[in-house]
């Protein structure tokens, strides 16, 4: 059967107003909800996040008392490291005289006799505090080690200071004096020795300056 609508005109146009408002109230209602879900999640994230940060701040205060209550040792550490470079490099920068005394043993004629050997170490070979040096200038050959001996002849000597010259850590090999005659003995062979002489030699310098003893970095 069919369905006849005996509500009048204007109670039908009322009853469609009605049912529309209805349909956009509870619309309204469905977005305030959704929207104090969504504000709910997001108010739940951020006490999360701000949980994190908290924690997070809370364990950088920790580490950085940590590093602060190490900062001495850091320090000494620093020091210890600056020493032990700075005493190695004392070390290798030494003069190292038993080698040139071994080298010297191996290099002296025959026929040389030493009365006597001195050697210092000149101050730009020290290790401490740089000594400034003038622009231009070139650093004055120092004597450093001196022979003082007696042999058979001149040419002896010659050639005692030929052999020092082969010594790598000596330089500037000098004959200071030579005094005295070759004496020959009667069936012709040498006989005492008569000439004396002295010879002076530098210490070859090092290829860098040797370092200095002022610790970098130290406590003060």
């Amino acid at each position: 059967m069919k369905r006849i609508d005996l509500l009048p005109p204007e109670q039908r146009v009322k009853a469609s107003r009605e049912r529309g408002l209805l349909w956009a109230i509870l619309i309204l209602v469905a977005i305030v909800v959704a929207l104090g879900m969504v504000y709910m999640w997001q108010n739940s994230q951020v006490s999360d996040k701000q949980a994190e940060l908290d924690a997070i701040t809370a364990q950088l205060a920790v580490e950085q008392q940590k590093a602060a209550d190490l900062a001495p040792y850091a320090q000494i550490q620093t020091t210890r490291t600056a020493m032990t470079a700075t005493a190695q490099g004392i070390y290798y920068s030494r003069v190292p005289w038993s080698t040139i005394l071994q080298e010297i043993s191996l290099v002296i004629p025959e026929n040389v006799r030493l009365q006597s050997l001195s050697g210092t170490v000149p101050a730009t070979m020290l290790p401490g505090p740089a000594v400034p040096a003038t622009a231009g200038a070139v650093a004055a050959a120092t004597t450093d080690i001196t022979f003082a001996g007696t042999t058979y002849t001149h040419k002896d000597v010659a050639e005692f200071m030929t052999r020092l010259g082969l010594i790598p850590q000596l330089s500037n090999v000098q004959l200071a004096s030579s005094a005295g005659a070759a004496a020959a003995a009667t069936d012709g062979t040498t006989g005492t020795p008569t000439v004396t002489f002295t010879v002076t030699a530098s210490l070859r310098p090092y290829l860098t300056p040797p370092p200095a003893t002022v610790i970098q970095g130290a406590a003060q």
